[in-house]
């Protein structure tokens, strides 16, 4: 038996139906970074350890479960509506009073974007994130003494932030950046993915997009180009990874003119950049 064909029975034995697996590479012995799934009779595999190359479909077709369950009307699964945030009464509108505030959002010229609000307790400015024209969660950036956490999240409700109505999706470090990206760049939607790796719901809301580019803090050149093949193993969406001169969020010229490119030019894609 070659190693493809142990690797491809590898994947086939661990991926419950319909389910998900993720644990230990059977190629490389890379720790927890080998991902198969059956999407409706087809197993997708992917090692996104840099340097592994393990990746590809098995078709295994549909149990007869599940073909009844497609047939049923009532099959498709109801998404849970998330809760609507409460705000807390130390969250309050920003005034000219609020130093800290100011000097931030002027800092990294965002003093424009609708909604924010101030954590006179924290001292942090704090980004809410909407779902259907509500307030679910938000997440606070610190800008006064206490540093630690220097991002802070509200509920927990939401796995990611969002701004901008693009088709194409670019993956950013933080929220600031996001923003700052739709200032530069059109018709792209921004994201901050809230936490330190992609998980279920950060894939299944970037599966919506037509493409995607992976552009992180230029210290993150790993994981950014681990987030462009676990990204294009589980949604076959052509992606790109960049590797920056610096945060977007300090708009470095050549920065957003690299960035416009891949944009612009869809064939840039598959490929790394930068490096």
């Amino acid at each position: 038996m070659t190693d493809w064909q142990k690797h491809r029975r590898f994947a086939e034995s661990m991926t419950p139906t319909d389910g998900t697996y993720r644990g230990n590479c059977p190629a490389c012995g890379g720790n927890n970074t080998f991902t198969s799934a059956d999407i409706d009779g087809v197993i997708v595999y992917n090692c996104y350890k840099l340097g592994c190359n393990i990746k590809g479909k098995i078709a295994v077709g549909l149990t007869a479960q599940q073909v009844r369950a497609k047939l049923r009307p009532d099959s498709k699964p109801k998404k849970a509506e998330p809760d609507t945030m409460e705000i807390p009464a130390y969250l309050v509108s920003p005034t000219s009073e609020h130093w800290n505030y100011q000097h931030f959002v002027r800092r990294w010229g965002i003093y424009n974007y609708p909604g924010l609000m101030y954590d006179v307790r924290q001292e942090r400015v704090v980004f809410p994130i909407l779902y259907k024209g509500r307030i679910i969660d938000a997440v606070g950036r610190a800008v006064g003494q206490r540093k630690i956490p220097k991002w802070y999240r509200y509920t927990g409700a939401a796995d990611y932030f969002t701004v901008g109505k693009g088709e194409t999706l670019l993956i950013v470090e933080d929220v600031v950046s996001a923003i700052v990206a739709t200032q530069y760049l059109d018709n792209i939607t921004a994201m901050a993915i809230l936490g330190t790796s992609l998980t279920d719901r950060h894939i299944q809301k970037i599966g919506e997009y037509t493409k995607a580019v992976v552009a992180l803090d230029p210290d993150a050149i790993q994981k950014t180009i681990e987030y462009r093949r676990e990204i294009e193993a589980w949604t076959g969406l052509p992606t790109c990874a960049i590797k920056l001169s610096d945060d977007i969020k300090y708009r470095n010229a050549e920065d957003i003119e690299k960035l416009r490119e891949i944009m612009n030019d869809p064939s840039n894609l598959h490929r790394p950049h930068g490096q």
